[in-house]
Order: C-alpha cells, then structure tokens, then sequence
C-alpha cells in the first residue's frame, strides 16, 4: 500500500501539459495604484463581469500573451508585475482539452485609453472600481481571490 501511495503522488506531481496538446491562455488583475482601482471587464452576452484574458499566440511568452489580451481586451497599456496563480481546467469549449490559465498583476503604464482594441466579435465594456465593488460585482471567487491578491501585495 505505501509503494502505491508514492506512485500516486509521483505521477500526481508528473502532469505536464504541451502546447497544441493543451490550451495556454494568460490574464491579469489591472490595476491603476494610483487611484488603487482595478478594472473589470463586462461580457453582456453572458451577462457577467470578468478578468481581462485570452489565448497565447505563436512567439510570445506567456507574460506577452497576458499584457497584449488586457490590453485588446481594455485599451489600457500595462505591463505584468508578477504571478498570481495558475489554473488548469478542462476547456468550456472543448471538453476534451485542458486550459492552462496564468494570471498575473498587471500595471497601468498609460492612463489614456486607445479606442478599437477588441478583436472582432469582442463586445467588453470597462469599468474601474475599488476592492470591495470588484468583489460585488465578480461572479467567481477565484476572480475575487485575484483581485484581492493584487490589490494587498506590496510587490
């Protein structure tokens, strides 16, 4: 029994997820400190406030992929400051693959907002709000604990 335990945490600390295999996608927490806001992005099709994120494109790092979809997602210029966390799930779309998600917290490097980011289809509308508006307004509570990482950490 205690060989079969150590085989099954070795092969639990062995998953490895390849691209094209699985689904690399990368997001962030926005945060203006100045004004010690975050954005939120508002998807009406579901009708739900979300976290800027988006799929990894040939060539990029994962931390370009995160900066580039916050910023088609927003408008807003950042730059990623650190890790927040990674989430694997299986993909909404197809069940079949596995979604490697890595959040980070991002700066706001540009106040002013560029016009016609979003990729075709992508309907968002932004908001900036504190802490306690994004934690009313968020519908998952990983999102909460998200934005609740990047708004008390000193870097």
């Amino acid at each position: 029994m205690y060989k079969l335990l150590i085989t099954n945490n070795l092969h639990k600390m062995s998953d490895q997820y390849f691209k094209g295999e699985a689904i690399f996608s990368a997001g962030g927490v926005l945060l203006d400190k100045e004004n010690n806001k975050v954005l939120l992005i508002y998807k009406e099709k579901i009708n739900e406030w979300l976290l800027p994120k988006g799929r990894m494109e040939d060539g990029e790092t994962i931390e370009q992929t995160a900066e580039r979809e916050i910023f088609e997602e927003t408008g807003y210029k950042n730059k990623y400051e650190k890790l927040l966390s990674v989430q694997v799930r299986p993909d909404i779309n197809d069940s079949s693959k596995t979604k490697v998600i890595f959040w980070f917290a991002c700066i706001l490097t540009n106040k002013e907002k560029t016009e016609n980011t979003q990729d075709v289809g992508e309907n968002f509308t932004g908001k900036w709000v504190s802490l306690e508006e994004a934690l009313q307004l968020l519908k998952w509570e990983n999102d909460k604990k998200l934005v609740t990482l990047s708004m008390n950490s000193k870097k």
